[in-house]
């Protein structure tokens, strides 16, 4: 625990991860409003329910940037592992399924979604492992032990099945074990086994085959591509610069499924244009190069790789849902951080950025 300072907090970044998570809250309500009457007789069942999530996430920012020191978490890092490991494989048990996925573990009046922790616990335990173990990293046995920490949570939510969060996972870890000094050749070989898995992983699920088989024919016809992604296009070209305004989007009226979660960004684009993407974007290029930035300023190896790998994981995240939407990636379940509608992504993306303003405090001026 330590004294709330917010002079020694970076400020622009508190300012600007607070406009995101209003601006993504408004957009929630923008592209959810049709749907929610259509399916709930009230234009404001996911608005309302995102609003409570909200006040939730800004108090999980609130204690994590200003109540709990990043130490807490190099002291408890085996524990707050075990513990998200626990939850992922009890949703293997006790699960709420939807739409054929077990992801989610219900507590009645919510549900929360353990994958989602295991993305901030991952990254925690790997930094402890660095800041510990640094100089093993280069070597090849050195990898075992981090290898092993990264399976061992991989396998139950893939078995959810989930094959985005692992992919994300696996990529957050190796680009923060990379910048320890793991060697490129290492990096290649994991890359060329992690590509067989997935390739194994989608030949043996019918529905990603043929979902992958959409993706590739629509390099040559975009007619071939998924109807998500084809809605997703054109939401976005019509939206053209400056958008159709505000609440005008056609495509929220049943015709993009999914628009306030996954695809809540081709919404954007069509109802605030070229330049209202491009300030989605803008924020999460500004996030990766402070991150980058705050990282070779910290006090010690664990905060600069838990800087790191927090970094990689919002950032990553928001790339891949990125391209998702706009056709570069094959469809894949991953809200875009901050901005979807989502109650656990939205409280563990503000915790973790609360992490980063919490890390703030401690760089080197």
């Amino acid at each position: 625990m330590f004294k709330i300072d917010f002079k020694k907090s970076d400020r622009m970044l508190i300012v600007l991860i607070c406009l995101c998570v209003i601006f993504g809250t408004v957009m929630v309500f923008s592209s959810s409003f049709i749907s929610a009457y259509i399916r709930w007789s009230s234009p404001y069942k996911f608005f309302l329910k995102q609003m409570l999530w909200l006040l939730v996430g800004f108090g999980a920012m609130f204690t994590t940037a200003f109540v709990i020191n990043y130490k807490f978490y190099k002291r408890h890092a085996k524990v707050i592992y075990i513990l998200s490991w626990l939850l992922v494989v009890a949703v293997l048990f006790f699960g709420a399924s939807r739409l054929g996925a077990k992801r989610w573990l219900s507590f009645g009046f919510f549900t929360i979604q353990p994958s989602e922790f295991a993305k901030i616990a991952i990254v925690i335990i790997i930094a402890d492992f660095i800041s510990r173990k640094k100089d093993m990293i280069e070597k090849l046995k050195g990898l075992i032990a981090p290898l092993s920490i990264i399976l061992f949570m991989l396998c139950p939510i893939a078995l959810e099945p989930d094959l985005g969060t692992p992919i994300l996972i696996a990529a957050a870890c190796f680009a923060m074990l990379f910048c320890a000094g793991l060697q490129i050749k290492v990096v290649l070989f994991s890359g060329t086994v992690g590509a067989l898995l997935i390739a194994e992983e989608i030949i043996t699920k019918p529905y990603r085959l043929a979902r992958f088989r959409d993706y590739l024919a629509s390099f040559i016809n975009i007619d071939a591509a998924s109807y998500q992604v084809k809605q997703s296009l054109n939401a976005l070209g019509a939206g053209g610069f400056f958008g159709r305004g505000l609440g005008k989007s056609e495509m929220k009226l049943m015709y993009l499924p999914e628009a306030h979660t996954d695809f809540i960004f081709p919404i954007i684009g069509e109802e605030l244009g070229f330049f209202g993407a491009c300030a989605v974007v803008s924020f999460f290029i500004y996030l990766f190069f402070k991150g980058i930035k705050m990282s070779k300023h910290m006090p010690d190896v664990f905060s600069e790789y838990l800087c790191l790998g927090i970094t990689f994981v919002i950032v990553f995240q928001a790339v891949i849902n990125l391209s998702v939407a706009t056709g570069v990636f094959p469809a894949k379940g991953l809200p875009l951080p901050f901005i979807s509608f989502g109650g656990t992504s939205l409280v563990i993306s503000m915790a973790a950025a609360g992490i980063l303003i919490n890390l703030s405090h401690y760089g080197k001026r």
